[in-house]
């Protein structure tokens, strides 16, 4: 009965430790897909500024030129300079944008930690059987390959 007694505990004790150890698991791979996610976001808000605020400032030096008829910069040639190399500066921010927060990755980084917080509140609910959360988590893994989780 003492064996009996003692290999039962031994199983809870071994479930808890699994349990623990997935536990953290998910919420491991959760921080780093928000720290990815949140820094796409910082690079595409900063590129999506940088590149609104040279587009404006192109614009609005042509288009005060051409309103006030009289070029803003010196000449016609230094004003039109001047606005095409803010243009051109506009366009190669929109180009570096698509490069280091590229939008698709952005929404992976949103899906997968969408699905990892599912899992971490499922694990909280206390219903749930911990192989099919632990198979559940490794398909976020493999679906999610290009995030950082």
């Amino acid at each position: 009965m003492n064996a009996m007694i003692s290999r039962l505990d031994t199983m809870q004790h071994d479930s808890t430790n699994d349990y623990d150890i997935l536990q953290q698991q998910i919420q491991s791979s959760l921080d780093k897909a928000q720290a990815q996610r949140n820094k796409l976001r910082t690079i595409d808000r900063r590129y999506s500024i940088l590149g609104l605020i040279l587009g404006a400032t192109a614009t609005f030096i042509a288009g005060q030129s051409a309103v006030a008829n009289d070029p803003l910069i010196g000449n016609w040639r230094a004003t039109a300079t001047v606005a095409s190399v803010i243009t051109l500066g506009a366009t190669i921010t929109s180009g570096l944008q698509k490069q280091l927060a590229d939008p698709d990755l952005l929404v992976e980084t949103s899906e997968c930690t969408a699905k990892l917080k599912a899992l971490r509140i499922e694990m909280i609910a206390g219903t749930f059987d911990l192989e099919q959360v632990s198979e559940q988590y490794q398909q976020v893994l493999s679906e999610f390959s290009n995030v950082d989780c």
